[in-house]
């Protein structure tokens, strides 16, 4: 049987405590902790602050040997690709552990999927593995400036919306895979899901079923078509969550690395509006916790697989 991580509260993890790289976002995390701000507005400053003197800082070219050259490069790519995100993760489940007086959003609790045994997810509630997953969150930051692992990079870095599009296709399958191995338990139980993609359009069965997923995205936008193109992808993504709530910033003129917030989102994705949204959500799961999960089902067949493979992995030689 493939052994399962222990349920954790979400906390930062190495990458951002530990990268050279991200210093001023770790910073600016523990500062945020010692706080006691509960909405998006009482932080946005200080992250544009942040995210500006993290940008600042990501080199332009490596020094040293070989050896050293190599340690700057990984190091960046995992402040890049690790640390900036779970910084951005972390800011918002604080947010909302305060906003809905919640004890902790949680990691490490794998989620099933109809297709895909299991899912990892970047927040979810409850902790607790013997009730439903009812809230799921999921956040993302796209866009960089150019540096030293994108030398070929035009000067003023990877548009917002460049990765935009390989996250919201993740989005979308996990959504449903989730979303349809929770309907396939209820009806082993006969009880009825909430329709069906066969009696009406997918996007209406998705958002009348459980679990909830709630979809964030920090994004540094270089152009206004870029800007139109990260609202575009929300409006597909808002197709396959629940909610999506987006926040973008753009260089001022004369810096490529000095921000400010960029307006025209509308309402209904703008992230401080969402944000509340799911504190909203979280404070009545709290008061009325989901019930017990189905557990006494017949296994999804990549269940089944999965079990299979990690037997056949420990048989001996």
């Amino acid at each position: 049987m493939v052994g399962k991580p222990k349920v954790a509260p979400l906390n930062p993890r190495s990458v951002l405590l530990s990268n050279p790289y991200c210093a001023p976002l770790r910073e600016m995390y523990h500062r945020m902790t010692a706080a006691s701000a509960t909405s998006w507005d009482q932080i946005e400053d200080e992250f544009l602050a942040a995210i500006s003197a993290f940008d600042k800082g990501l080199p332009q070219v490596f020094s040293g040997d070989a050896v050293e050259k190599d340690l700057q490069s990984k190091q960046l790519s995992g402040a890049l690709q690790n640390g900036k995100g779970d910084w951005f993760n972390n800011l918002l489940a604080l947010l909302l552990e305060r906003c809905a007086g919640i004890e902790t959003l949680y990691v490490g609790r794998q989620v099933p999927g109809l297709i895909i045994a299991e899912h990892n997810l970047d927040g979810v509630y409850p902790g607790d593995e013997s009730r439903a997953i009812e809230f799921l969150l999921e956040a993302k930051m796209m866009g960089t400036p150019k540096h030293a692992n994108s030398p070929g990079q035009k000067a003023f870095g990877r548009a917002g919306s460049a990765d935009t599009n390989k996250r919201v296709k993740e989005l979308a399958f996990k959504s449903i895979d989730l979303k349809g191995e929770a309907s396939r338990r209820l009806s082993h139980k006969g009880i009825s899901p909430t329709g069906g993609a066969g009696g009406g359009d997918l996007s209406t069965w998705l958002h009348a079923s459980r679990p909830r997923i709630y979809f964030f995205m920090a994004a540094r936008v270089v152009s206004d078509t870029d800007f139109a193109a990260v609202v575009r992808w929300a409006d597909t993504a808002a197709q396959v969550v629940d909610a999506v709530g987006v926040y973008c910033y753009e260089f001022v003129p004369g810096s490529y690395t000095d921000y400010r917030p960029k307006v025209g989102i509308q309402p209904v994705y703008q992230l401080d509006r969402v944000l509340y949204r799911a504190c909203t959500e979280l404070k009545s799961l709290k008061e009325a916790p989901p019930p017990p999960i189905i557990f006494d089902v017949a296994p999804s067949a990549a269940a089944q697989a999965l079990e299979l493979t990690g037997e056949a992995a420990a048989e001996p030689e």
